[in-house]
């Protein structure tokens, strides 16, 4: 039997919003969480998917129920927010560069 993988998002922009819909209809994936600074992104997100909201990827990161997450923010912060998602012992997918 195969492992389903909980996966967070750390940012809902436009790169997300090409991702998500493809990810989402995988079987071995559940998205269970996604941190964005703005409120209608994250209300959206949890509509369609149900998931948990978190305004930081600090606290994203901190989430018992995401064992991986897509790092989709703003390259400035790329770098940052997978060293707070190793830090947690999180598994990493992050988009290019890593760091500017």
């Amino acid at each position: 039997m195969m492992e389903t993988l909980q996966l967070g998002f750390a940012g809902l922009g436009m790169a997300a919003g090409r991702l998500i819909p493809e990810i989402s209809q995988l079987p071995y994936i559940k998205l269970t969480a996604a941190a964005d600074l703005r409120p209608q992104a994250r209300e959206k997100f949890k509509r369609d998917f149900n998931t948990a909201q978190f305004e930081s990827v600090e606290e994203l990161c901190q989430s018992p129920n995401v064992d991986a997450i897509y790092v989709a923010t703003p390259h400035e912060f790329h770098a940052a927010h997978t060293i707070a998602a190793l830090k947690n012992r999180k598994h990493v997918i992050v988009e290019k560069p890593m760091a500017v």
